[in-house]
């Protein structure tokens, strides 16, 4: 059987699984799944390992589940598929629970972080998916096929090989591994909370114009008192909210039309609606903040002392160093984290199958790279070439059968489509 590895047991991860049992059950000759992880099933959002303290309500629509959009993918299979799928949907998952009727009663508001979690895990057991819990160290190719390599030096052997997550925080030049009085978007939610109460700094800087900057903001302002001062470093000069209207929604959801549109408006499109852009939620908390400011600049370095960390601030050509007593780095995670456990051998593969392109621009319908075998399929990078959906939650289904479509056998699909045709 043709296994598929996925390292990420969060949502991505769990709607290729999921996907691929529906598949099965629909009578389709899906891929085994492997899902690989160091912790557990959607442990980035249960509050206990970074990222979120799981309070932070979810950025997109409950409704957007793993399954979401439920297009219309696999034929005259795709009725099966999607009530297979069905069962491991958001609104299932309630009923399940008898919390259906409350939660709509309620205007069915927007999940928290833990309570997604919750709905993740929950899919993961229905579909019954593979999981190994390791770190990955090492990735290989040897005879067609992945060698992915485990910290316990276990190696799991795959035909394919999808990453899933958005790597480690990125960081400014200088700034050191560990400090007292810096956090990064991800260490924050684990012990920044709890540093702030400590140190009760005066001055505070949340250097990044992205979601978890702005939450890390809220949070910030509701543990400092009105004496304490925070500046948001933003390299855009000023805080956009993300866009909401059904022209953007739509893309996200049916990105059929995105790569005719140009380049440049591509890269305009993700700008204004997803990446360095506060959702609405936190622009509306925001507005009635006090004790927080805008300032223009990008952070081109940062040093720190026992009591105070200096940033570099770059504004045209000015440049100024701000001294502050507690600062957040929340500029993005690093996508290509990969690249730095890639074989020799395979790193020289993937430049020479990118032949000089930029590798978001190489990513294929499939969401791999093009011309790189066996396939490595990257969703978080796959935004810019194949639509804005695919890094986040907003086409989970979609994403699982663009995935899924290269290993289930086209002659087995027309089969099935046939007999289905003639019981008609």
């Amino acid at each position: 059987m043709t296994t598929l590895a996925v390292v990420g047991a969060g949502p991505k991860g769990v709607a290729v699984a999921a996907k691929a049992r529906a598949l099965r059950d629909a009578g389709l000759d899906a891929p085994r799944v492997v899902l690989i992880d160091r912790a557990s099933v959607a442990s980035s959002w249960d509050g206990a390992n970074g990222f979120t303290n799981g309070r932070l309500p979810l950025g997109t629509p409950a409704e957007k589940d793993i399954g979401y959009p439920y297009a219309d993918g696999w034929g005259t299979s795709s009725r099966r598929t999607n009530d297979g799928m069905s069962r491991f949907s958001w609104q299932r998952y309630l009923i399940d629970r008898g919390l259906y009727a409350d939660w709509v009663d309620h205007g069915r508001p927007r999940p928290t972080h833990g309570q997604w979690s919750k709905y993740i895990a929950h899919a993961a057991r229905k579909a019954e998916v593979d999981l190994l819990t390791a770190e990955v160290t090492t990735l290989d190719v040897a005879h067609g096929r992945w060698h992915i390599g485990l910290h316990d030096r276990r190696m799991v052997e795959a035909d394919g090989l999808v990453l899933t997550g958005g790597g480690p925080s990125i960081a400014l030049a200088g700034q050191p591994v560990e400090h007292a009085r810096i956090r990064n978007g991800r260490d924050y939610w684990l012990t920044g909370e709890q540093a702030i109460e400590t140190l009760k700094p005066s001055s505070i800087c949340v250097v990044g114009s992205g979601e978890t900057a702005a939450a890390i903001v809220v949070d910030i302002l509701e543990r400092t008192d009105e004496c304490a001062s925070v500046d948001v470093l933003t390299s855009r000069g000023v805080l956009y909210s993300r866009g909401e209207s059904y022209s953007e929604n739509r893309l996200y959801s049916d990105p059929s039309e995105w790569p005719r549109l140009a380049e440049s408006h591509r890269r305009e499109f993700l700008d204004r609606t997803d990446r360095g852009v506060f959702s609405q939620q936190a622009e509306a908390t925001l507005n009635s903040a006090r004790g927080f400011r805008t300032l223009a600049g990008r952070a081109a370095g940062i040093s720190a002392s026992e009591h105070q960390v200096v940033i570099e601030i770059e504004y045209g050509s000015e440049r100024d160093l701000v001294a502050y007593d507690f600062v957040v780095v929340a500029v993005g995670f690093n996508g290509r984290w990969f690249e730095a456990i890639l074989a020799e051998n395979q790193r020289t593969l993937l430049e020479t199958a990118l032949r000089g392109r930029d590798l978001e621009l190489a990513i294929g319908v499939d969401l791999a790279v093009e011309g790189l075998t066996p396939a490595l399929h990257l969703p978080v990078l796959a935004g810019l070439a194949q639509g804005p959906g695919f890094p986040n939650l907003s086409c989970l289904g979609l994403l699982s059968d663009r995935v899924l479509r290269r290993y289930v056998p086209l002659e087995a699909r027309r089969q099935i489509d046939s007999k289905e045709a003639q019981h008609a």
